[in-house]
Order: C-alpha cells, then sequence, then structure tokens
C-alpha cells in the first residue's frame, strides 16, 4: 500500500513536472513567433550582414590595436583569455549542450516550422539550445567589460550584443530561450576566466614577466576606440541596407 501511494506520487510529481516544461516551451514558442513574425526588406538586408561573423572584423581589429598599443605581453594575455573564453562557450553550447538536449531549431522543427519567417533561406543546423551566438557574444564583451571597466564601452558593446542575439530570432534559427541560455553560460565562462586571468597576471608579475601590478587596460581610455567602431560598423549596415 505504502508503495503503491508512494508510486503515486512519483508519477504525479514527474507529471507536473512535464506540464511546467510544456508551459514554458509554449511560453518560448510564442515570444518567439511575437518577435520573429515583424519582417521588412530593410530589417532583413541589416539583420543578415550583422549577423555575420566577417562583418566585425574591422571591430576585432580595432580591438587588437587597442591591446597592443600598451605591451605585447599584456596584450598576448588578454588575447588567450578572449579566445579561450570564445572557445569554451562555443563548445560547450555546439557540443555538448546541442547534442544533449537535441531541441530543433524553429526553422528546422517539422512541427512548427511552417509558423517561421527565415530570410534568404536559412535555416541553421539541425538543433539551437543553445545559442552559440549568444554565448560567444556575452562570454567576449562580458570578458572585455571586466577588463576594460570602462561604462560607456560597458553599455554599448552590451546593446551590440542582444542586438547579434535578436538577429538570431529575426532569422528564425534560435528561441529566445535558447539566446537565454547561451547568454547566462557566455557570462558565468567570462567571469570564470577573468578570475583564472587575474590569478595569471599576478603570477606573471611577481615573476618579473609584466611590468606592472595593475593591468594597463584598466579604466583605459583608448577603449573608446572600439566604442566607435561599433557605432560606425552599426551605421554602415544600416546605411546599406537602406540603399
Amino acid at each position: 500500500m505504502v508503495t503503491a501511494v508512494g508510486c503515486h506520487r512519483r508519477r504525479l510529481k514527474s507529471f507536473e513536472e512535464m506540464s511546467a516544461l510544456q508551459q514554458l516551451i509554449e511560453w518560448d514558442q510564442s515570444l518567439f513567433l511575437a518577435l520573429n513574425n515583424v519582417h521588412t526588406p530593410f530589417w532583413d538586408t541589416f539583420m543578415w550582414i550583422y549577423t555575420d561573423k566577417l562583418t566585425w572584423i574591422p571591430l576585432i581589429l580595432s580591438i587588437l590595436f587597442v591591446l597592443f598599443r600598451k605591451n605585447w605581453k599584456e596584450a598576448a594575455l588578454v588575447c588567450i583569455a578572449i579566445a579561450l573564453t570564445i572557445t569554451v562557450c562555443d563548445q560547450f553550447a555546439s557540443s555538448l549542450c546541442k547534442p544533449y538536449f537535441a531541441r530543433f531549431r524553429p526553422a528546422q522543427d517539422p512541427q512548427f516550422s511552417s509558423f517561421v519567417q527565415i530570410v534568404n533561406g536559412y535555416r541553421g543546423g539541425r538543433y539551437g539550445f543553445i545559442s552559440s551566438h549568444a554565448a560567444n557574444s556575452f562570454g567576449a564583451i562580458v570578458l572585455l567589460s571586466l577588463i576594460f571597466r570602462n561604462r560607456l564601452f560597458t553599455i554599448i558593446s552590451v546593446l551590440w550584443a542582444i542586438v547579434n542575439c535578436y538577429s538570431r530570432i529575426y532569422l528564425g534559427v534560435h528561441y529566445p530561450g535558447d539566446i537565454i541560455g547561451g547568454t547566462i553560460a557566455g557570462i558565468i565562462f567570462a567571469v570564470i576566466i577573468y578570475i583564472i586571468l587575474n590569478q595569471a597576471r599576478h603570477i606573471l608579475w611577481k615573476k618579473r614577466i609584466l611590468s606592472d601590478k595593475q593591468s594597463p587596460y584598466f579604466k583605459d581610455p583608448d577603449i573608446q576606440i572600439v566604442t566607435g567602431m561599433i557605432g560606425l560598423s552599426v551605421l554602415g549596415i544600416a546605411i546599406y541596407a537602406i540603399f
């Protein structure tokens, strides 16, 4: 009798958990449709270019320029931290989470894809949870924001990352839940690697490999070069989309 009651309670709890998960999925799909179903020729072009990694090569070059203006050893250390952050975020999202959760992208879901608006026939890979774009974007931006501690750069770069994430919803290849999961993962990994970076930097300073005890990038005004490049790049994309 006790065993039967216990089994019943476990089944009831399992049913309640499944119901809660189904409710979250339905909310996620509803929010996706609200964000995805507003398309115009301008935004189709803008989001298509914005989401392309090659578009941001000038931004990457401007970051490297600012870093290597100070000291090549400091710059190399930060570049290693950035590369490690992006690699960990990307592999965690693509090699671990996507095959494990096996959640279809909106444009790949046989039961949902007919409701999705896509651009240029692009549907992305089979699975979408969590978003690599979100993890990589927020991982890199949070790490750089912690390093530079510049308010304007932080605000502009976070806005850049948010638009980058939204472009994935607009293009129909990610649900909002995919983006939220990727964003959380990116932030967590960025903070962890920032802590490791500080520890490594302290060790290198004690061994006199690095000359300064404090990072020379802390509140560095040169970071405004990167902030300006973000603004110019977005403006260039908008002008191209108009004409």
